[in-house]
């Protein structure tokens, strides 16, 4: 095992993600006609949504007053996708109201048919399902039959809306809001919205320097804004408890960032020049020592580093067109995520429509609201709950995994062009690039576990009580990001503890995390269970369930077999696992300690991945499989990269210290104990 070894690695890994961007070039391509009506917001959308009916569904938010209740009733002619994706924009368009789904269509067994209702389309029939389900308006689309019911209070393309006036007598309607979207000074409330999760991230930095760890940087920029922006919704899910409203939320945000901001501001005064201390005096201590030619190898370093400079701000550019600038297009990110916080926005709170109505039950009651809370913040600084800015927070998310991959290598001795090598590996694999496209949870959930397991790390090694605050404050935010940390805990802590059974600090670790968790999502997980919100994707997890199951374990090792070695991850997976084992026989016994944390982690995550799919409700549960098993991999993958990273750097301080004089080796020594 080599440094050429490892290096030849993950230029490789980089080669294939790189061999990607031609695809994502003309995805992106694809997009600018829908990005040209940016300030078209209405012929957008149209775009957008194609044959769903846009005009239908905008003009019932504007007549449906928003404590009333909808049937939508669709003809059972395309139930599986025109009718299907109807129902769930009509869920989020008309937010917070509950929405019911009825065709005459009898259910088939599969996922789909969970979510409607089978009925004939009489007016007989229509009004008793109405009454059972409390709907005073009826939304029917694309029906043939005229259905004599109430008053007809307005048509549109596809369909035409009824008040059920023996339901509920005739009221004066209210719209939802002023305007759907973002007006023209949306771009200073923007700005002030994302400068407060990073005030809010710099206390939590303060208090880990206290405690002993610094971070300088763009470190310390990427923790600022991972864990402000964490901070922020734990901030705004209080100040909800205690009754306030959004508006009062984004005044005490504004508060507690500008008395962050003081003492902060006051440091960053002191302290102006980039690098840490240590990197300072290492500075001058080598300046002291006569200058050498620079070989030509030192230019091609520079060449090489500025190519991947470019490729990441390339990579950058291209996920932030895909993820601004339309709106809301993936699944997961308008019914999952988007459906609660325009629900947030639009009532100014945290209200049953978001945990609570059972028409809702699609979205996933029970996920933890950071993703929504930091939509609807977003919401409450531009004035609208326009989707085209909800990914903002996941561009940043994007920003700051790649900032803390670069620093963690550029920490363990890593040069600049290794550290960016990292980072633009990080930036540029299919899959996680992906997930901040199209705003998905997992982008934060990638943040927070590579937070989690590099910070621990640093713990483990040895490193100061800062650190370990980090990692136990990320552990939680993994949690209140979505149910899929706790899976991801599920595989970090038993191999510390395994690892560690004898030494102290895993011990204070595994505590530390586990603290953390109870502290900051906790709470919302008791909350769930006391309101009985149930995972609809998932049955009842006990014993007779998983050997009823038992049959999918063909199954489940193919598809997950096939997503390892898919190249949409740059074939990370394999050749890290080829790695693993040549730097093991090289000097296993020898090895530090995130040569045997991260690979036995990652590997049990992959068991505990697969292993939920024999809990899964989809009919088929192939599908389940299919759609979420790239998205319970990501989690880890940033660390699977730092691991080959880790390794390089190691044998980049290897070369490093026969090339340099000892009495600078030396002394770096005695300013890194003194630090």
């Amino acid at each position: 095992m080599s440094q050429w070894t490892v290096c030849s690695i993950l230029v490789l890994v980089l080669l294939t993600a790189t061999l990607d961007i031609p695809r994502r070039l003309t995805y992106v391509t694809d997009l600018l006609p829908t990005v040209r009506l940016l300030l078209e917001p209405d012929e957008q959308y149209r775009l957008h949504l194609g044959s769903v009916p846009y005009d239908l569904l905008r003009a019932a938010e504007a007549n449906v007053p928003r404590d009333a209740t909808v049937l939508l009733v669709t003809p059972g002619r395309d139930t599986g996708t025109l009718e299907y994706i109807t129902y769930h924009r009509a869920l989020y368009f008309l937010a917070p109201r509950p929405v019911w789904w009825a065709v005459p269509t009898p259910p088939d067994g599969t996922w789909k048919s969970r979510w409607w209702i089978s009925t004939p389309i009489t007016p007989e029939a229509i009004r008793t399902l109405a009454a059972a389900k409390g709907a005073s308006y009826l939304l029917v689309f694309d029906v043939a039959q005229s259905l004599p019911l109430g008053e007809r209070v307005l048509e549109a393309p596809g369909g035409y809306l009824l008040r059920l006036n023996d339901v509920v007598p005739a009221a004066v309607t209210s719209p939802t809001s002023g305007s759907n979207y973002a007006g023209p000074l949306w771009l200073p409330g923007l700005l002030l919205g994302v400068v407060v999760p990073f005030a809010l991230g710099g206390l939590v930095l303060k208090l880990a320097r206290r405690l002993g760890y610094r971070a300088t940087g763009l470190e310390a920029v990427s923790l600022a804004w991972a864990l402000g922006a964490g901070l922020l919704t734990l901030l705004m899910l209080y100040l909800n408890a205690v009754g306030l409203n959004l508006g009062w939320q984004m005044a005490a945000g504004v508060a507690v960032a500008v008395l962050a901001a003081l003492p902060v501001g006051r440091t960053a005064l002191r302290q102006w020049r980039p690098g840490t201390r240590m990197a300072g005096i290492v500075g001058q201590i080598r300046s002291q020592t006569p200058p050498r030619k620079q070989p030509a190898r030192t230019h091609l370093s520079l060449a090489a580093q500025y190519l991947l400079a470019v490729l990441m701000v390339v990579q950058f550019v291209l996920v932030s067109l895909s993820a601004m600038g339309r709106p809301l297009d993936v699944w997961d990110s308008w019914v999952n995520w988007g459906v609660k916080s325009r629900a947030i926005f639009l009532e100014g709170h945290i209200s049953p429509a978001v945990y609570a109505d059972a028409s809702r039950a699609v979205t996933h009651l029970d996920y933890p609201l950071l993703v929504p809370l930091l939509q609807s913040w977003t919401y409450g600084w531009v004035g609208a709950a326009d989707d085209r800015l909800a990914g903002v927070a996941s561009v940043l998310f994007y920003g700051a995994l790649v900032g803390i991959c670069y620093a963690a290598v550029r920490t363990r001795g890593g040069s600049h062009l290794l550290s960016l090598a990292v980072g633009a590996i990080v930036a540029t694999i299919s899959q996680l690039e992906g997930l901040a496209s199209i705003v998905f949870a997992e982008m934060p959930l990638a943040v927070f576990a590579c937070i989690t397991g590099v910070y621990l790390l640093k713990w483990l090694e040895g490193g100061p009580r800062g650190a370990l605050l980090i990692s136990a404050f990320g552990a939680g935010l993994l949690c209140w990001t979505k149910r899929d940390g706790v899976l991801f805990l599920l595989a970090l802590l038993p191999v510390v503890a395994l690892l560690g059974w004898r030494h102290r600090r895993a011990w204070q670790g595994v505590g530390a995390l586990t603290m953390g968790v109870l502290l900051v999502a906790g709470p919302w997980y008791v909350f769930a269970a006391a309101n009985s919100l149930q995972a609809p994707d998932f049955q009842s997890v006990t014993p007779g369930t998983l050997a009823a199951n038992l049959g999918r374990w063909s199954t489940i090792m193919e598809l997950e077999w096939n997503s390892l070695t898919s190249q949409s991850w740059s074939y990370i997976w394999p050749l890290a696992a080829l790695s693993g084992l040549l730097f093991w026989l090289a000097g296993g016994k020898h090895a530090p300690v995130w040569a045997a944390l991260i690979p036995l982690t990652v590997a049990l995550h992959i068991v505990l991945s697969g292993t939920v799919f024999f809990f899964s409700a989809f009919v088929p549960f192939e599908q389940h499989i299919l759609g979420s098993i790239d998205r319970l991999l990501a989690p880890v993958s940033p660390l699977l990269v730092l691991y080959l990273g880790f390794q390089a750097a190691a044998w980049h301080d290897v070369v490093r210290r026969r090339s340099v004089p000892r009495p600078i080796l030396e002394q770096e020594q005695l300013i890194l104990s003194n630090n």
